[in-house]
């Protein structure tokens, strides 16, 4: 027997024991009772102490049904139950009274004693037998409970983390570096509005990375803003070296998608890709539905990926983090995540469903 095993059957004897202690003090000294009822008390605590963890299995494999159905079965399980529960009661009775004398080992004294057992003793056992799977009920709730506020502990940590990220990326020097040098050459060419608008714009990107929000999900059309303003300083800094393409479908954009779910795709798309195309790059970023789901891609030109690329050994940490957010917000049928190779360069799609 295991640990756990054993510690599950230590609480439910321990249980079974607490509830004879405050039974007894409630109907007074148990050695008062008459024989037979005596008999009956001890045999029927030691009998739930053994159906109790069993019956826990069954109410587990339950689990699998819809709420209607597992509410029937579980009904019709507590009175399956109760009666066995009640029969084994009485017949180890029964069996105590044959050893002691006061019966005798024939069906007609088997059938005589049954006779006497009324139904108030079944109605007794099957209420228990109720009792019970409302508390495994009522466990399973608390279980799925902490396990809800522990997966969303881990959801709001992975968002402060993608928010550092997206902030970091953003302050780290070749970023920082190359935005001065946009603002130093539209000064030198005498180009003050457009200089004064590039600061203006690196001031609001870093400003909404700060002031992001908490939610875990935010619509999409919120996400496009914080991406276009990324993209309008880069569009600077490239000048004619960069084409951008935006294709989001407008029934798409009241969508609710992952907080920061785009922003570190396109810095990985400028960092891996455009940075390092020498000719013209090209950047292109679309929703689309397709049936129930949400389709999301981020494609730009450059270099493909090594042909051992494997996105479980992926490094980077904004990469990671929204497979990990998208891995905890959707089961694992309900979305996806691809990274491949395209004709010009190398294409992220993601889909998520429009019922998040």
């Amino acid at each position: 027997m295991n640990k756990r095993s054993l510690v599950n059957v230590t609480a439910v004897i321990l249980c079974w024991l607490l509830f004879v202690v405050i039974d007894t003090l409630k109907k007074g000294n148990l050695f008062s009772m008459e024989g037979i009822l005596s008999y009956n008390y001890i045999s029927g605590t030691i009998i739930w102490m053994l159906i109790t963890l069993p019956l826990f299995r069954v109410f587990e494999k339950t689990s699998k049904f819809t709420l209607t159905k597992r509410a029937l079965i579980l009904v019709l399980l507590g009175i399956a139950v109760g009666v066995l529960k009640n029969f084994l009661t009485w017949l180890t009775v029964f069996i105590i009274g044959i050893s002691s004398g006061l019966y005798s080992a024939s069906w007609v004294s088997f059938k005589k004693f049954f006779s006497f057992i009324t139904l108030f003793y079944y109605m007794e056992a099957i209420i228990i037998s109720w009792v019970l799977l409302i508390i495994f009920f009522m466990l399973e709730l608390y279980k799925q409970y902490k396990q809800k506020s522990i997966e969303t502990a881990q959801l709001e940590s992975q968002l402060a983390n993608a928010q550092l990220e997206s902030l970091r990326m953003q302050l780290q020097p070749h970023f920082l570096f190359n935005a001065h040098n946009t603002v130093s050459m539209l000064i030198r060419t005498e180009k003050y509005e457009q200089a004064t608008e590039m600061i203006s714009k690196i001031s609001d990107l870093l400003r909404n990375s700060l002031k992001s929000e908490e939610r875990q999900l935010v619509p999409l059309h919120q996400e496009v803003t914080l991406i276009k303003s990324y993209l309008e300083i880069e569009e600077v800094r490239f000048e004619d070296h960069l084409k951008i393409n935006l294709q989001f479908d407008p029934n798409t954009l009241d969508i609710m998608v992952p907080n920061l779910l785009l922003q570190p795709l396109v810095e990985n798309a400028f960092k891996h890709g455009i940075s390092k195309n020498l000719g013209e790059a090209q950047l292109t970023l679309s929703s689309s539905l397709n049936r129930d789901k949400l389709v999301l891609t981020v494609a730009n030109t450059g270099p493909s990926l090594p042909p051992d690329f494997r996105i479980e050994k992926a490094t980077g940490i904004g990469l990671n983090n929204v497979i990990q957010r998208l891995s905890k917000l959707y089961s694992a049928d309900r979305h996806s995540f691809e990274i491949k190779n395209s004709n010009t360069g190398v294409k992220v799609e993601i889909q998520i469903p429009i019922d998040n």
